[in-house]
């Protein structure tokens, strides 16, 4: 008698929390449609009616699926562009060598665990000038390549990678500068640099790099559009960077300089052993957040003529024998780009949550 009342009693109360949970039902069940239909149109279309690899190239005319046999021919293509084809090892190994270090750097921010920073500044360091040597040779026996054949995936490794690097630090340095408040002259200067850049597009900054750079130089002397484009990337991103870990800084407490002035520590030491690390963590997010804005943003470069992974995919369905795949061009660009900001968030998401339990 008593298991009857109980079963009753749960049935009268699921039935008055029913007009409550109706809506989030109907919109769970509607969401759980509309993510079937797309992913038995992504099956359609990437299987069922997809062109196989090995069929001719005048099949994928006929089809509304994939074409296959365009991903098979200009794969390689899209990443490496006109690289010399017999010397693609080497920009293979750049990418190897940067997405390594790359992905090397976010395991250790999340465990947490860093190696000496004098080792791990000189591994990057290292690796940038195995980069530049790789893909331009003329070193050590290595054939000489026109950086206007730099084209693809090594491209846009080496613009956001190398320029975020670098403008990592910088950025540091200027949100100390612009925290610390004894120098107001230094204080005021990292002040002007932050809003001035932050307040210039990127587009002019890289017209900036590339055409006006030069005029400044000694007579004579020239700069590689590459690099010009790595130095405007570096000092652009610093500023963003230095607002990022400025508020961090800004959310420590107070006692937190004070207890570190009272032990005899200067400003310096205090910065380097007491509030960066603690205002790095909490700036995290937005640091992370702007990374990936500034990756994607590198592929902006395109419209000085340098060729990256978004404009050799649009080169290669400019054959006329696969003009009407840009469709598939595009999907690979996506995917790359899909996957490799997946990875940064959830670095952030990672650093995030290790904050929240530290914090707790």
């Amino acid at each position: 008698m008593s298991l009857t009342r109980s079963w009753r009693s749960r049935c009268r109360a699921h039935w008055r929390r029913l007009p409550a949970q109706l809506p989030s039902a109907l919109l769970s069940l509607v969401c759980l449609t509309l993510a079937l239909s797309v992913a038995w149109i992504l099956f359609d279309w990437l299987l069922v009616s997809a062109v196989a690899p090995w069929a001719p190239a005048g099949s994928c005319a006929a089809s509304s699926g994939a074409c296959w046999p365009f991903w098979a021919e200009k794969t390689r293509f899209i990443l490496f562009g006109t690289y010399p084809f017999d010397l693609q090892w080497r920009a293979m190994v750049v990418c190897v060598l940067l997405l390594s270090l790359s992905v090397a750097t976010g395991q250790m921010a999340v465990r947490g665990k860093w190696p000496d920073m004098r080792l791990f500044g000189g591994i990057w360091l290292a690796g940038m000038a195995a980069s530049f040597v790789l893909m331009g040779g003329g070193v050590g026996g290595l054939i000489p390549v026109d950086p206007t054949r730099w084209n693809g995936l090594p491209i846009l490794l080496i613009l956001s990678a190398i320029a975020l690097v670098l403008a990592l630090p910088i950025g540091v340095m200027l949100a100390l500068a612009r925290y610390q408040t004894r120098h107001l002259f230094l204080q005021r200067a990292a002040a002007t640099y932050i809003e001035v850049m932050r307040g210039v597009p990127m587009v002019t900054l890289l017209f900036v790099g590339v055409f006006v750079l030069p005029l400044t130089l000694p007579k004579g002397t020239s700069i590689d559009p590459i690099l010009a484009v790595l130095v405007a990337l570096v000092f652009f991103h610093a500023a963003y960077f230095a607002e990022d870990v400025r508020s961090g800084l800004i959310s420590l407490p107070a006692g937190q300089h004070e207890a570190a002035s009272s032990l005899g520590l200067s400003f310096w030491q205090t910065a380097r052993l007491v509030l960066l690390p603690q205002a790095v963590e909490r700036s995290m997010p937005a640091l992370v957040n702007s990374t990936i804005g500034a990756y994607k943003d590198t592929s902006l470069v395109v419209i000085l003529g340098l060729h990256d992974l978004s404009a050799t995919a649009r080169m290669a369905f400019s054959d006329v024998a696969w003009g009407n795949q840009a469709l598939e061009a595009y999907v690979f660009v996506g995917l790359w780009f899909l996957l490799s900001c997946s990875y940064l968030s959830w670095i952030g998401r990672r650093l995030s949550a290790r904050a929240a339990v530290r914090a707790r």
